[in-house]
């Protein structure tokens, strides 16, 4: 069998992108198949310009497909890479390791040292970044609870009022002003740009979701933010009322007050007004905040975890190969 590896054709390549993207995470309970439309419109992103993919052909038919993400502005060198995406019944032919090698040979080649992947805690996944030097640095948990009987008298703050706001560019400019201060000091963060809010909230109007924005005021300035939603369509697919707690930031002298549980258990009514049953939230285990332990306390559990893999590109072996 012969494996080659191509530079990515916007246009010409749309479709096979999504088939080998879709038939890559079939397997995945919660997998919600993507479609070309949609990608054209997420691939609008201020994020594009410093993307790359590959695809790769065994025996001339596509096999796999990657991507990779390397920002100049970041100043640390760091790159990511998200894939590969390959079919099961593709697998164990070497398309994934291709894929990843032709990743590194092009992350060199615009001077990055250090590469990241995030992926779902598997053994197959693990073993295979592992073969090529990648190394564990990170954990991030999914967590889930009912909204069935959402709790009160959690400590949430009385003093904070907790508004549903339009995404009017002055709000979208308070949340990046407060996001941006409140995460500063985050596991690799990097701050976020007014535009980048924007395209977010232009693209969710375009789905066939519900997206809804909220502050906690204090003597009416905004001290913390939550976005939060739902996606009709992956609820059709997926056959459950499931929504979303997607972003939660509150300035730190404002932390410890209940504002960050009021703002949660706010959304979750909301939610729940809409006939939404259950409710999921993504958190780094290591959150300086202790976030984590306010979601267990909340009665959130834990579905899934995903880690994060780094690898130095200045060093050796699978890694170095181009």
């Amino acid at each position: 069998m012969s494996i080659a590896i191509r530079p990515y054709v916007r246009g010409q390549d749309d479709e096979t992108r999504v088939d080998l993207y879709n038939r890559a995470n079939a397997e995945d309970e919660d997998f919600v198949p993507a479609d070309v439309e949609e990608n054209r419109r997420w691939d609008q992103s201020p994020h594009e310009e410093n993307r790359r993919r590959f695809v790769a052909e065994l025996d001339g038919r596509p096999a796999g497909i990657v991507l990779t993400e390397a920002d100049p502005e970041r100043g640390d060198a760091k790159a990511f890479m998200f894939g590969p995406q390959v079919p099961p019944e593709l697998r164990r032919h070497g398309v994934g390791t291709a894929l990843a090698r032709a990743v590194f040979a092009y992350l060199r080649s615009r001077g990055m040292t250090r590469v990241e992947v995030e992926e779902r805690d598997r053994t197959d996944v693990n073993g295979f970044l592992g073969s090529l030097g990648f190394e564990r640095v990170r954990q991030f948990s999914e967590m889930q609870r009912s909204l069935a009987d959402l709790p009160r008298g959690m400590g949430e703050s009385a003093g904070a009022e907790i508004a549903v706001v339009e995404p009017t560019p002055e709000n979208l400019a308070a949340n990046v002003a407060i996001e941006n201060e409140a995460f500063k000091e985050h596991y690799d963060y990097q701050p976020i740009k007014l535009d980048e809010l924007e395209f977010w909230a232009r693209n969710f109007a375009k789905e066939d979701a519900v997206l809804h924005m909220s502050f906690a005021r204090v003597d009416g300035i905004p001290v913390g933010y939550l976005w939060y939603g739902f996606d009709r369509k992956e609820m059709k697919y997926l056959k459950k009322n499931r929504g979303g707690l997607w972003d939660l930031g509150v300035l730190k002298p404002w932390r410890g007050r209940g504002i960050a549980k009021a703002l949660l258990l706010s959304a979750m009514e909301h939610l729940k007004s809409y006939g939404i049953e259950e409710v999921r939230l993504r958190v780094d285990d290591t959150n300086a905040t202790g976030a984590h332990r306010l979601y267990e306390r909340l009665g959130f559990e834990l579905v899934h975890r995903n880690l994060v893999h780094s690898l130095d590109l200045s060093g050796t072996g699978v890694g170095t190969t181009p």
